[in-house]
């Protein structure tokens, strides 16, 4: 992959790139300085040696250092052994520098000069036979330097104290020592060629043709260095050439594949990353921001996501970060908290926000603090969900419970009421003489226990589908039918209500069922009872009064509490309860001694009337005679 980009690169010549960053620009400054250097050989050339050498080892420390540097990014251990060798080679490098001949530091002549070229060259060819045996080796390193040391340092050594063989003889020049020395360093840059050749897949095209090419300055080298007689020939000279063409090439694909290649790649690699992020966080679904804390609070980022829930733009919450979180929201006193300790580094909430078209959705926030150099919170990163359909669901799933469990204790109020009643009238009837009497009283009790079923019927309906189904209901029927079974003779009833239909559920008539109930259990005295309805603006209020005692001012607002461990006391809260459901209310407004008055408030779109219902009926009804009409004389 490396290789088809780098060879697309080639292709396109580079084009659009700056200058300094072209392919073929570092080797036209090379062929510059390597004229340069050619030109002062003309002039002194020992002032040329001095410059190539420098040069060299300007190189040779160069490679050495990117090569420690960035031997984690370099995973060939050819480059990697073969740039920590220049290391060693430089030393000696630097010596035969010094003691070349006209130098005059170190004596000799050009023998010394020679000798230490050959330990340079002999560490460098045995460098390249090893190198490739290296790949995909684990590598001793603290060994393989100790090694490197422990040769150069020999070396050296033995050739300051005159161990090492002769190498150079004035004025008749080369020993055959050093040819043969020659020979042999390029017979084993030669084998070490063959083997980068045989090891080639590990290598990118590119870097390969460099490590290559260097192979073959090497060799070119040294064939030049088996040639002249004096230090100062033109041979000699051409083979520092080539020493330094070799040095450059080798440099060059160290830092191409330890500093250039790695930093492209890496690069390359979080700009596609960077497009990956933030393709996800500008198309996910949920809405990404982060504050700013330090010098002041700003919201600095915020992902549009928000616009599509909330209806605010991006630009617009940067500018007003309150609205994200408002000042007096607790998730808004934690992100303002200058310090806190581990349990407070992240929250977590769910909260109401204000939609642009005055509406409202729940958001849910997770947030965590990030802490600069200084141990201060500095910013906060977080993420909102909008869980307004999962909150209805929540709310529902209450209201349905509660409903249910109120289902259940009225369910159970009512059965106890129902059971008493058919069991006074049955001992009624066992304890009657009269014939017709003990029939009307089995009748009742009959009539209760009826009641009883079609409660149970009912309220299982309702625990099976988990739910109290709503429906229009008649108020007059509603209300006869949940009388049916009270024995209310001694009573006077006086229904004067609306024709109207109410949008309830089966609970309505246990609410009329517990409010006259009530009149009989507690109103004693009470002779009448009248419900009539009355409208306030565009709000039906039905209304329950007897002219029993009534309420008094400190129990008007306990009336309706339910009462736990009580076998009274629970109708009135059922009844609540059960209005509430359709969205109605029931107060208690009586005067005490004057008899109980209950209002109940029915909102406008629970109630409908039923002559206009029928109206709309029959002009619906019209209209279709008419356009049948229509049809039939048009055909």
């Amino acid at each position: 992959m490396k290789g088809d980009l780098l060879s697309s690169q080639k292709k396109s010549g580079n084009k659009g790139l700056p200058l300094i960053e072209r392919r073929w620009f570092p080797y036209t400054i090379l062929i510059i300085l390597l004229a340069s250097l050619y030109l002062t050989s003309a002039y002194n050339y020992l002032l040329f040696h001095s410059l190539a050498e420098v040069f060299g080892m300007a190189i040779s420390f160069t490679i050495a250092a990117v090569v420690l540097s960035t031997r984690r990014s370099i995973e060939n251990n050819y480059l990697l052994v073969l740039g920590m060798s220049y290391l060693f080679t430089a030393v000696i490098e630097m010596l035969h520098m010094l003691g070349y001949k006209g130098m005059g530091i170190f004596e000799g002549g050009s023998n010394l000069p020679t000798q230490l070229w050959l330990a340079f060259r002999y560490i460098q060819a045995i460098t390249l036979l090893i190198a490739p045996l290296t790949i995909g080796r684990k590598i001793p390193w603290k060994l393989l330097i100790t090694s490197y040391a422990a040769v150069t340092s020999i070396l050296i050594i033995t050739i300051f104290l005159g161990i090492f063989p002769t190498a150079h003889v004035d004025p008749t020049g080369l020993t055959p020592f050093k040819v043969i020395s020659e020979y042999v360093i390029i017979g084993i840059a030669t084998i070490g060629g063959i083997l980068l050749f045989l090891k080639r897949s590990h290598f990118d095209r590119y870097i390969l043709r460099l490590l290559m090419i260097a192979v073959a300055m090497f060799i070119l080298a040294e064939l030049m260095f088996t040639l002249y007689i004096s230090v100062y020939s033109s041979i000699n000279m051409l083979g520092h050439i080539f020493m330094l063409a070799e040095f450059f090439l080798v440099f060059m694909a160290i830092v191409h594949t330890g500093v250039s290649e790695p930093t492209r790649l890496i690069y390359r690699e979080l700009s596609k990353r960077e497009k990956i992020f933030r393709g996800l966080v500008e198309n996910a679904r949920d809405i990404l921001f982060q504050y700013e804390l330090i010098p002041e609070l700003k919201l600095t980022y915020i992902s549009p996501a928000v616009e599509e829930f909330t209806g605010y733009s991006a630009e617009e919450l940067c500018n007003n970060p309150a609205k994200i979180l408002p000042a007096d929201h607790p998730m808004g006193e934690w992100i303002r908290e200058e310090s806190g300790n581990l349990e407070d580094d992240w929250t977590m909430g769910t909260y109401r926000f204000p939609h642009k078209d005055g509406g409202k959705i729940w958001l849910q926030a997770g947030m965590v603090k990030v802490y600069n150099d200084e141990g201060k919170a500095s910013r906060v990163i977080g993420i909102s969900r909008d869980v307004t359909e999962l909150m209805k669901s929540f709310e529902q799933l209450q209201i349905t419970q509660d409903r249910l469990q109120l289902l259940g204790h009225l369910t159970s109020h009512d059965l106890s009421n129902h059971i008493t009643v058919a069991l006074c009238y049955l001992e009624l009837a066992m304890d009657s003489e009269d014939e017709s009497e003990k029939n009307d009283y089995l009748v009742k009790g009959l009539n209760s226990m009826d009641d009883m079923i079609a409660l149970i019927e009912s309220t299982g309906k309702y625990f099976e589908l988990g739910e109290v189904p709503l429906t229009w209901m008649d108020l007059n029927e509603a209300i006869n039918l949940g009388i049916s079974s009270l024995d209310l003779h001694d009573i006077n009833i006086d229904l004067d209500v609306l024709d109207i239909e109410i949008y309830a559920d089966g609970l309505l008539l246990q609410v009329f069922y517990n409010l006259f109930q009530n009149t009989m259990i507690h109103g004693t005295g009470a002779k009448n009872i009248r419900v009539w309805t009355d409208m306030k603006d565009d709000k039906l209020v039905l209304i329950y009064e007897d002219d029993g005692p009534g309420v008094s001012a400190k129990d008007k607002d306990s009336i309706f509490e339910f009462v736990h461990n009580s076998r009274s006391g629970h109708g009135l809260h059922f009844v609540a309860e059960a209005l509430a459901i359709s969205g109605m209310k029931i107060d208690e407004t009586g005067e005490y001694g004057k008899g109980i008055r209950f209002e109940i408030e029915v909102p406008v779109d629970v109630y409908r009337f039923k002559d206009m219902l029928d109206d709309t009926i029959n002009t619906l009804d019209s209209s279709l005679t008419c356009t049948r009409d229509s049809i039939l004389q048009a055909k």
